[in-house]
């Protein structure tokens, strides 16, 4: 019996852990914008805000760690990849350590070294934010245990010189949800220098009626270390009638009023029974 409540206890405890340590940051006590900043020598330096919305008292540290590209999120970069995607060299970051009470903000600035000569092409390196861990009491079939958890955040700082940025839309195809509602599922294909910011934009004209907005999503990166960066979109309807589906990649920040690219198709009418 004592072994089965041992074994029961661990068992919670370990629960604990799981949940504290998958905590999105951003809804636990820490919150990091812009979502990115570019720098170039017309644009050397820039601004995070770090939030701390929490009721404790945060320490944080900041410094820079270098993430590839996948198709739907990001992966700690290879040595041989860090040494061709790293912008952290070209840049400096301050404050290195800062303290947050309950509810207050703190900038933290980011800028290219002075007298630095800069790589052409774009370089990319993520700012990390992360906290000293925190005594916090997480409950459990009303049993209180007591966890170190330790928060942290990223946001990617782009570094150009003599580019320009290109986009393809590719691989459009309709799915359904696991509720048999349409979505589309789409790629992002990088065509440049350098990597392309903006939102896809997916609106349906019906035979005879007007256009109507589907859906958006907005902060789509068409990174160049990466083939494809795929996106999906939910539609919430279960069908379509005959008409035309677009979708269009549009700039945002600094490609904003660009469009990268867009594709239409028909879409024919639902078969009767």
């Amino acid at each position: 019996m004592a072994i089965a409540n041992r074994y029961g206890l661990l068992a919670a405890l370990l629960s604990a852990l799981t949940l504290a340590l998958t905590i999105p940051a951003a809804s636990a006590d820490m919150g990091l914008s812009p979502l990115r900043q570019v720098l170039s020598e017309d644009h050397p330096a820039a601004e995070f805000t770090v939030s701390n919305p929490s009721d404790r008292i945060m320490d944080a540290r900041v410094s820079w760690t270098d993430l590839a590209a996948t198709e739907t999120g990001y992966d700690p970069a290879t040595p041989s990849l860090r040494a061709e995607l790293s912008a952290a060299p070209w840049l400096v970051v301050s404050p290195a350590n800062f303290r947050l009470k309950p509810g207050a903000r703190q900038k933290v600035r980011v800028e290219i070294r002075k007298g630095a000569k800069l790589p052409k092409g774009e370089r990319r390196s993520h700012l990390l934010i992360e906290t000293e861990a925190s005594r916090s009491a997480l409950r459990k079939a009303s049993t209180g245990l007591q966890v170190d958890v330790s928060l942290g955040l990223s946001a990617p700082v782009i570094l150009r010189n003599s580019g320009k940025a290109g986009a393809k839309i590719t691989d459009v195809h309709l799915l359904r949800d696991d509720d048999g509602l349409l979505m589309l599922e789409t790629s992002i294909e990088p065509k440049g220098d350098w990597s392309s910011f903006g939102r896809l934009i997916v609106t349906y004209t019906p035979e005879g009626g007007e256009k109507e907005l589907l859906g958006l999503r907005d902060n789509v990166a068409g990174y160049t270390d990466v083939a494809l960066r795929k996106v999906t979109i939910p539609f919430g309807y279960v069908s379509l009638g005959a008409g035309e589906l677009l979708v269009r990649y549009e700039g945002a920040a600094e490609f904003a009023g660009m469009t990268f690219d867009e594709r239409a198709f028909d879409i024919a009418p639902p078969e009767s029974d």
